[in-house]
Order: C-alpha cells, then structure tokens, then sequence
C-alpha cells in the first residue's frame, strides 16, 4: 500500500523550533489545534488529560521586570493543573534551570485557594524542549524532576520536563515503537530538513495530534509566504513609483538647466535667472 504523503519533499516549512512559530501552532483557533495541544500535553505528563485550554501566557505587569518575562505556551487541564511549555534554540549565559523554577512558582502563585485546603493546590508542569545540550556530561534526551531526596519525595506539585531534543537517536526503529514524546520531538527537530519528509510522514500517519501539528505548520508557511510575495510586489510597485517620480524631477530640473543656459547666453542677469527658474545662483554660474 502506497504511503500517504501529508507533507511533500518539495514543500518549505516554517521551523517549529522558532518560539513564534510554535506558539502559533498551538493557539489557532478549531478542533485541529485543541486535538494537537491535547496530544502534546498528554505525551508530556504520561496520561490523557480530559481536556486544555489555552491561559494568558504573560506574566502580570505587577511583577517586578514583567515587561521582560513572557510565559511561552501556558494552560490549564480540567483538573486545574497548569502547564507551560516553552522552546529554546540556542543557550545563552543565563541559567534556564533557575528561570524554569521561578516561571513555575509565579504561576504556582497566581492560583487562588478562596479558603481551600493547601492540598488543594494543583500540580505545575514547566516543560522545555531544548535544541541544544543543556545539561553537561549527560546523554538523556529527557529528564522529569520533582522535589525529592534520595530517599523521600517531598512532593510531586512541581514537575520540571526537560527535553534535549538533539540528543534523542532513534537509530533504525520503526516508528511505531517510537512514544509519542519521542514522536514530537522528532517532528518539532526535523520538519524543515527535506530528507526526512519520508519519517515525518510516517510520523504523522501514526499520531493524529502530530498530524494536525503538521497540518497547521503548512497553511501558516503558506499564508507566510503568500504575505512575502505580496510585500515584496508591493515593495516593487512603491520602488518604480519612487523611480519615476525621481526621473521626472531630474527632468524638470534638466529642463530648467537648459533655459537658464540660454538665458545666461543672452545676458540676463544671473538675479533675475533665479527668479524665473528657481536655480540657485550656483548652479547658474557653473553653467
């Protein structure tokens, strides 16, 4: 049986690694968004949660050196519990680490107990997905971090995720051996590499949630790219504009060169010359 093809070989897409881009995936509007959301969340925490919603994914301007902090894919499940997944492309001077704990405890913080039970409070996900090594001399793909010791678990409120997408290898497993988180990983590192179209396909066959992922990644490069082309006929258009509203004022002042030559030629004095055609007295007397 033939393969389908969702994504052709041929077909340029938008990096889903790019933070702009993966957060556009996720927040269109319609069940095709809902779907790969919900499919993402639940390969995250291990178990099917029964429905997500998309929260404000900014910190409040209350906080101190909010206007720098933006919360990157934030929402919440049925049960309360709050999920925020961001995506790093390259590892700066910072430690992400402690960023992720402090985006954690806001977000821990702005739940409101209204007279309930600490025991109530739900359980934090901070999920990153890292294209690059973010922890050293280490060569898991994936870490899931509480609060422990090495004999006692404090608590599970806090779950930190840590994905290093480049470190994942799948070598020659068929795919439908491959876990769903290892699925995505897959698809969010490869989609733009041409030469994996094959796997991705495959990948998306298997996964509806990934399929639709997919599917939203390529109307948004289209709609990308069909607003370049517009921009760049538009650009085009104001530039020839531009070029012949230049061309006919070097006309004009061509022209009022000539008459004010043979004026010159004739005697009139240079005064008058700039009255009637505007030229400096410089440009005059270098004719």
């Amino acid at each position: 049986m033939t393969k389908k093809i969702f994504i052709p070989k041929d077909k340029n897409l938008l990096d889903p690694k790019e933070d702009s881009i993966f957060k556009t995936i996720f927040t269109q509007s319609g069940q095709g968004t809902k779907l790969a959301l919900k499919n993402l969340v639940m390969a995250i925490i291990g178990h099917e949660p029964e429905d997500v919603e998309i929260i404000n994914n900014e910190l409040p301007k209350t906080v101190e050196k909010a206007k720098d902090i933006r919360l990157d894919l934030q929402c919440r499940m049925k049960d309360g519990d709050l999920v925020n997944i961001e995506i790093q492309t390259c590892k700066d001077n910072d430690s992400l680490t402690k960023r992720s704990i402090y985006y954690a405890s806001r977000m821990m913080s702005s739940v409101e107990l209204k007279g309930d039970r600490y025991e109530k409070l739900p359980r934090v996900y901070h999920v990153m997905f890292a294209n690059f090594r973010l922890f050293d001399e280490d060569n898991d793909y994936m870490h899931r971090l509480i609060i422990r010791d090495e004999k006692v678990k404090i608590e599970d409120t806090f779950i930190f995720v840590f994905i290093q997408m480049p470190l994942l290898r799948i070598g020659d497993r068929d795919v439908k051996n491959l876990s769903d988180i290892e699925k995505w990983v897959i698809f969010l590192r490869e989609s733009t590499d041409r030469n994996k179209r094959d796997l991705l396909n495959e990948i998306m066959s298997s996964n509806e949630g990934i399929r639709e992922a997919g599917e939203i990644l390529m109307e948004i490069s289209e709609e990308l790219r069909e607003w370049s082309r517009k921009e760049m006929r538009y650009k085009a258009e104001v530039d020839k504009l531009a070029a012949l509203a230049t061309a006919r004022e070097d006309g004009k002042t061509e022209g009022k060169l000539e008459v004010a030559r043979g004026m010159k030629t004739e005697g009139i004095p240079i005064e008058t010359i700039v009255k009637i055609t505007g030229l400096t007295a410089e440009q005059i007397k270098s004719l």
